[in-house]
């Protein structure tokens, strides 16, 4: 009897460190493609992500908002595309490449969040900085100081709301 409780043991952490390396991705629909940094050989310091499943807009946008950085990590979904970069930022787009969301907890420039949230953001609380942006359906923005703080802005970046 003790035998088959040790084989049982065995085999069940066996499956469980099989299915941690596989990043959960067992019995996957193909819903989610993930590609990461970690799937590239050891010695390639920079990994490959294929970056055509990520659409124009998705890759001018960080082009040109976050130049030099690199893409560590995408997640191609449905009705999402979240990529990860090697400076910490986290974005997410839609599959026409709009962006939704971004966040880094250590802060977002004003290249990303906007000079005009950025001065406002100060204008309010001095010593907080920004750490996500996002853009709703309506084209309105919420904005998550470091703090906790939410700021809601129009549009046209004018504020809404905050919720402390």
């Amino acid at each position: 009897m003790r035998n088959i409780i040790s084989t049982f043991m065995i085999v069940t952490l066996l499956s469980l460190v099989v299915s941690c390396n596989n990043g959960g991705q067992e019995g996957n629909n193909g819903a989610s493609n993930e590609q990461t940094a970690s799937n590239a050989p050891a010695r390639d310091a920079k990994a490959t992500v294929d970056i055509e499943k990520l659409p124009q807009l998705a890759k001018d946008f960080i082009n040109n908002k976050l130049p030099g950085k690199d893409i560590v990590r995408m997640k191609v979904e449905e009705d999402d595309v979240e990529v990860w970069l090697n400076s910490g930022e986290k974005l997410e787009f839609d599959t026409d490449g709009n962006i939704k969301e971004i966040e880094c907890l250590s802060g977002l420039s004003a290249s990303v969040v906007g000079q005009r949230i950025i001065d406002d953001v100060k204008s309010i609380k001095p010593e907080a900085y920004v750490v996500k942006i996002d853009k709703d359906s309506y084209g309105e923005y919420e904005v998550t100081l470091d703090n906790g703080m939410e700021i809601k802005y129009d549009p046209n970046f004018k504020r809404l709301g905050i919720d402390d």
